[in-house]
């Protein structure tokens, strides 16, 4: 073959691939989706206004979003008149109205724990069909490719952002709203000032995190959806100072929840260079960690930094090993020499363990042993409910936390003044160990409702930030925490370089566009449709090829 024929045939291969790459951009929907959660009080509808302000600047690089944004409460008030189950519009400040809305939001998630999710799906598409002059749920209305986003304030059940997640993929975001309790109270006594006494806000309160009747998977469920959350941000300061009678409101220099939601922003935007902090880091490295854990309750990972923000040791909930450490996959080991539950009893000891004594309790007592085989399956199942269902010590693993603590005494690494992050809160067993370790805070994402640390160890823990001192520098109290800030599951949507930073002429810097889409890009067409534009037409270059 002569060097011209050669020339002529792998001529068009770049240009294949450049023609792909612009099919792939002029089909890109250019259409986020943002979701917020947080528990009552903690600000969702202030979090939701101020992202809205910041994505609608004409300021911001690359232009405006034309943003849109919508309810959950509104969905469920038009279902509820739909079906005739209200007849007035609850009012945001009367209690009962609130309760009501929370019944209805139930009531609504009955038959589809996703109802509301499918309800705000339906808004979205409304929405953009609204936004190109034309008539919504008469045919499909595609995105035009214009800078569009939607904010859903709020969710309030996790199948919500499962199935927004699963929908929108990479355009879709949720923001967690963190907020210390005694200041969630404080806000719903001022909201709620006449019709609400404290046991009143406590029992709201209760509900809204996760219904107490375990049978009612599609009641309020917030702690099971917030540590889903893409992004956190720390709702805890008043955004207004308090101000004398006759003053003027003055906004409280404390509340950054602006500069928080701008770094959001920024990511998302690619404005400019945005890299994690030592928190987010170490966070990653917890939920790296807890991959390597095949326990059949739960995952949890773990890394422990020392004050310098290095990395210290790595933990996971794993079955522990002789000569130190836990079980892990190595490249030459096999399921013969793996003895964790998964692969040899394939089966809970922990679970087994709880049954045991729930047996054994009822066998114990004379009016309960003649109950019927279904009298008595039902107690049982009341009674795994119960305490007894809690109990941890007969689980074979050991936990995160106390495996990057051994692991960092194993190699003589000293865990004073340190930082633990840990997927979910400690159980109390840990906590005494993290206590004693000299660990100075702990940071977590999801909450553990079985855990007693705060209860037993009062003395030694706390979970308010304000005028706290480390122990290592005289404090009294190790701080647990929640994380803030980028979440691990978009650490790499995030931070993961996929575009050009400088000219290559002389070097200086300059934001490029990556060539193959962004991180936070979603098509317009089904892949299917992208399948036949990409294939079906005449590919540029074909031409010289055939020539």
């Amino acid at each position: 073959m002569s060097l011209a024929v050669v020339n002529r045939v792998e001529q068009p291969v770049s240009q294949v691939g450049q023609g792909a790459h612009e099919v792939l951009k002029n089909h890109a929907a250019n259409e986020l989706v943002f979701a917020v959660v947080g528990h009552v009080g903690s600000g969702t509808t202030t979090i939701a206004d101020k992202l809205q302000e910041l994505l609608s600047s004409p300021n911001l690089d690359g232009g405006a979003y034309e943003v849109v944004l919508l309810k959950a409460r509104d969905v469920i008030v038009d279902w509820a008149r739909q079906r005739e189950h209200l007849s007035e519009t609850p009012a945001r400040g009367n209690f009962q109205d609130v309760i009501k809305m929370q019944d209805l939001g139930d009531a609504m998630r009955i038959h589809d724990h996703a109802a509301v999710a499918r309800a705000l799906i339906a808004a979205i598409s409304a929405g953009r069909a609204r936004s190109q002059g034309k008539e919504s749920g008469t045919a499909l209305v595609k995105p035009d490719g214009k800078r569009r986003a939607y904010i859903v304030d709020a969710l309030r059940h996790p199948t919500e952002v499962h199935l927004l997640r699963s929908l929108y993929r990479n355009s879709f975001a949720l923001v967690g709203v963190v907020c210390q309790e005694d200041t969630r109270i404080e806000r719903l006594r001022g909201k709620f000032p006449k019709n609400a006494g404290d046991e009143d806000i406590r029992n709201f309160m209760e509900r809204d995190e996760k219904d107490p009747d375990p049978d009612k998977k599609h009641g309020q469920r917030v702690s099971d959806a917030f540590h889903l959350a893409d992004y956190f941000i720390d709702n805890s300061e008043e955004r207004y100072q308090k101000k004398e009678e006759g003053q003027e409101r003055q906004e409280n220099p404390e509340w950054n929840v602006p500069d928080q939601l701008l770094r959001l922003v920024r990511i998302v935007n690619h404005s400019r260079v945005e890299r994690p902090t030592i928190s987010e880091t170490a966070m990653h490295a917890a939920y790296g960690s807890q991959m390597r854990s095949a326990c059949l309750s739960r995952q949890v990972g773990a890394a422990l930094v020392d004050r310098g923000g290095n990395l210290v040791a790595t933990g996971a909930n794993e079955v522990p090993r002789a000569g130190g450490g836990i079980y892990r996959r190595d490249a030459d080991d096999s399921d013969a020499a793996d003895y964790r539950c998964a692969y040899r009893n394939r089966y809970c000891s922990n679970t087994r363990e709880q049954n045991s004594i729930i047996a054994e309790l009822i066998s114990s007592v004379p009016q309960l042993k003649e109950l019927a085989p279904e009298a008595r399956a039902e107690l049982q199942k009341k009674l795994r409910r119960s305490r007894l269902g809690g109990l941890l010590e007969f689980s074979r693993a050991v936990h995160a936390e106390m495996d990057a603590l051994l692991s960092a005494a194993r190699m003589g690494a000293s865990t004073q003044g340190c930082r633990l992050f840990v997927t979910t809160f400690p159980c109390h067993y840990c906590a005494r160990h993290i206590v004693s370790a000299g660990v100075d805070e702990v940071q977590y994402i999801e909450p553990y409702p079985k855990s007693r640390a705060l209860a037993l160890h009062g003395d030694s823990i706390t979970r308010a930030p304000r005028a706290w001192t480390a122990p290592s520098k005289g404090g009294g109290k190790v701080l647990f925490r929640p994380f803030t800030g980028v979440a691990p599951r978009l650490y790499m949507r995030a931070f993961l370089k996929d575009r050009d930073l400088k000219l290559d002429a002389d070097g200086k810097m300059q934001m490029g566009t990556p060539d193959w889409g962004t991180a936070w890009d979603i098509s317009k067409v089904s892949h299917v449709e992208l399948e036949l534009l990409l294939t079906s037409s005449t590919t540029p270059g074909d031409e010289l090829a055939n020539g």
